[in-house]
């Protein structure tokens, strides 16, 4: 998983490229609880995400947890993944959108 950040005062957008799968997870994991401190808006671009394993979206569910009332969004997320956060009900959590 390659991980990259920007940070623009409160928001933070994050790019992730490679699989979301449980051997990725620690990493991603560790890279947003080091960086995600004072976040008010996460953005997670998934432009570079082709799998979405369950501990993947036990990660993107708990990370929206920490954040309680920051704002948190998904952009460029492919149909099939797309699918798989709707039909685990992420999509009434986290504000996702898909890939043009």
């Amino acid at each position: 998983m390659d991980i990259t950040g920007k940070r623009e005062g409160a928001s933070l957008t994050v790019s992730l490229s490679g699989d979301m799968c449980a051997e990725c997870v620690p990493q991603t994991e560790a890279f947003l609880n080091a960086n995600c401190a004072g976040v008010t808006d996460l953005t997670l671009d998934f432009s570079g995400v082709k799998k979405l394993t369950k501990e993947g979206l036990m990660l993107l569910l708990s990370t929206k947890k920490k954040l309680g009332a920051a704002a948190m969004s998904i952009v460029n997320v492919c149909e099939g993944i797309y699918d798989k956060l709707e039909q685990q009900g992420v999509t009434t959590l986290i504000n996702v959108v898909r890939a043009c």
